[in-house]
């Protein structure tokens, strides 16, 4: 080792043996850890911190959703359908009530559930087993031991929590439907929302269900069609508790947001109409429409027979339905949307449109003989007994409702011919109405194929001619039908649904005349229609002259469509017609099940209800 590493080895030493060397090291060794600490801190305190809140948040703070209250369903003339009303409960609070144990946590709900029925003067609903379940799953809401108080029982509730810490009676919201029977089918009822399926499941610990709609108006305006504003179910609110490591709540509120109610739906219903025509239909099986023929408003839509929406509140006791879902006249069916019929003669009006449309002439003579011939095939007429009808023109082939002349005259053009009216007024169409209805079916060549696999022929197009065959239309599509018929020609969307309007009184939504298609036919073509329609009510031998009414113009077309097989037939018993009255022009369409003629029974029905609802003067007819 030379001299010169020697004197470097030195000084290394005496600087490592220096204390200040020393001590600069520790400081920066010191500096360094509290620069890591400080960093570390940081990301827990700032970066993480919003997280770490809410996970220590989570562990004492429970989010309860609180339901909305749900809109009304009111009729144009303001009568409440569908509304709601305050129900009083008799609850117990879990955290004022606990014990050291849950076990005689259980025992003393038990024993003051048993002391509150004796003097509420109820049978005890309430087992251990209900308590420690809600124990375990929801120990920081109250605990509902009896529902829908009386006022004499609520008086008693009152008395009880006076004596008992940790009860108390509260008030919620419940669906009421005040009219009972009425308008039943359109109107629908509630339900108690899935918490396993809702959407918004995941954002409570705490999760009260909405009420929501399963059928009728009450389903299809549960939020609005277009997401414009609120709906009939409105938006849930939410309070925040805080909790003990049990689950108890230790701050019974520390948060809440109000829900916002649900808006109101205004129907174009009118209430007289409606109770009407369902008063009419009583004892039957069947339905009555009646629309604005301008502008496609539905007045009424009765289905016989019907059921009491007001057991459907706030939930439908099973035995009820049961006996509903079994029943043979089946008063679950709205006939009035939903039922498919064959429509039988109230299509010759049609027919009629479109053979003149053709270019048949309306004074060209028929001669009825009581029957038509086609191939091997005999299609009677109405007036067979007799001999038939004799010489018949346009308007007297609607008055007397001649097979005849419907048939004759049809099979000497291309069945497209009466694809094409029925097709435009809407037969084999959904309404596009706001609620399910049927589609019915509409006459072609391929649902001739599919249902019975051989082409359409000339015998094929003689039933079509007088409504039989394949076609069928629901009471609805009758009433679209005979409207248009009205108007001279415009298919008007049947509209159930007149306004939304919120809990402030705006408007947020509203329905607006919307025309479906125009019939291809002439003025003079309508008015040879029209001039047959008339005699079937005005004439002395018209089929629907029991319809006829003082003081209103009344058109009408009956129909008696033959179901089944011979040997076991049934009639369907049909009447449309129209009228105008202080400016207004009313389409309506009747159909009984397993009637004897539409001239018979359902055209004295229609009599009856224009009669009354209208109420008309001799002098107001128009």
């Amino acid at each position: 080792m030379t001299r010169r590493t020697k004197k470097m080895d030195s000084a290394l030493a005496g600087v490592l043996n220096d204390p200040r060397f020393r001590i600069s090291v520790l400081g920066v060794f010191f500096a360094v850890g509290f620069l890591v600490l400080l960093g570390r801190l940081y990301c827990i305190q700032v970066l993480s911190g919003t997280s770490h809140l809410e996970q220590v948040s989570s562990q004492s703070v429970r989010r309860i959703r609180i339901p909305n209250r749900r809109g009304r369903i009111i009729t144009r003339d303001n009568v409440v359908l569908a509304g709601n009303r305050q129900e009083f409960d008799l609850v117990f609070y879990p955290e004022e009530m606990k014990k050291r144990r849950r076990s005689d946590s259980i025992v003393l709900m038990y024993d003051n559930a048993l002391r509150a029925a004796a003097m509420v003067g109820r049978e005890n609903t309430v087992n251990v087993a209900d308590i420690r379940r809600h124990l375990i799953r929801r120990p920081g809401i109250p605990f509902t031991v009896m529902k829908n108080l009386s006022q004499v029982e609520m008086a008693r509730a009152y008395e009880f929590t006076r004596m008992t810490p940790g009860s108390d009676v509260t008030a919620r919201e419940t669906r009421t439907y005040p009219q009972g029977r009425t308008a039943c089918h359109l109107v629908g009822y509630t339900g108690l929302e899935e918490r396993k399926t809702a959407p918004d499941r995941e954002e409570f610990f705490y999760y009260i269900p909405d009420t929501v709609g399963r059928e009728g108006i009450e389903k299809a305006f549960d939020t609005l069609p277009d997401k414009a504003g609120t709906g009939l179910r409105g938006y849930p609110g939410y309070s925040l508790i805080q909790v003990d490591k049990l689950g108890y709540a230790h701050n019974r509120i520390i948060h809440e947001i109000a829900p916002s109610p649900g808006a109101d739906v205004v129907l174009t219903l009118d209430f007289r109409a409606q109770t009407e025509a369902e008063r009419l239909l009583t004892g039957h099986r069947g339905a009555m429409v009646l629309l604005d023929a301008d502008n496609g408003e539905v007045l009424a839509a009765a289905s016989a027979p019907g059921y009491d929406l007001a057991r459907f509140a706030p939930s439908v006791p099973a035995d009820y339905y049961r006996v509903l879902r079994n029943s043979p006249d089946n008063p679950l069916f709205h006939r009035a949307f939903s039922a498919s019929y064959t429509p039988g003669s109230i299509m010759k009006p049609a027919v009629m449109l479109a053979l003149l449309t053709a270019g048949v002439s309306p004074d060209e003579i028929v001669n009825c003989d009581g029957a038509s011939r086609i191939g091997d095939a005999k299609v009677r007429c109405a007036a067979h007994r007799r001999g038939g009808h004799g010489e018949v023109n346009s308007s007297n082939a609607i008055n007397w409702s001649c097979n005849d002349y419907m048939i004759e005259q049809a099979v000497k053009h291309p069945a497209e011919l009466l694809f094409e009216v029925m097709n435009s007024f809407g037969v084999g169409r959904r309404t596009g109405v706001e609620i399910p209805d049927a589609r019915g079916v509409a006459p072609s060549f391929a649902e001739k194929r599919r249902r019975y696999r051989y082409g359409w022929t000339k015998y094929d197009t003689a039933l079509l001619s007088i409504g039989q065959g394949i076609i069928s239309v629901s009471p609805l599509q009758a009433a679209v039908y005979c409207a248009a018929l009205a108007n001279g020609g415009t298919v008007y969307k049947p509209r159930l649904v007149q306004k939304v309007i919120d809990r402030t009184g705006v408007v947020t939504w509203q329905s607006r005349p919307e025309v479906l298609s125009r019939i291809k036919a002439s003025s003079q073509a309508f008015e040879t229609v029209k001039r047959g329609m008339y005699d079937v009510v005005n004439s002395p031998t018209g089929s629907g002259r029991r319809a006829r009414v003082e003081g209103l113009e009344i058109y009408g077309k009956t129909g008696s469509a033959e179901i089944g097989r011979r040997g076991n037939l049934k009639i369907i018993a049909w009447f449309i017609a129209y009228t105008r009255y202080n400016g207004r022009n009313y389409a309506l369409a009747a159909v009984i099940e397993e009637g004897s003629s539409g001239g018979s029974l359902c055209a004295p029905l229609a009599g009856r209800f224009f009669r009354s609802y209208l109420k008309p003067q001799k002098s107001s007819a128009k």
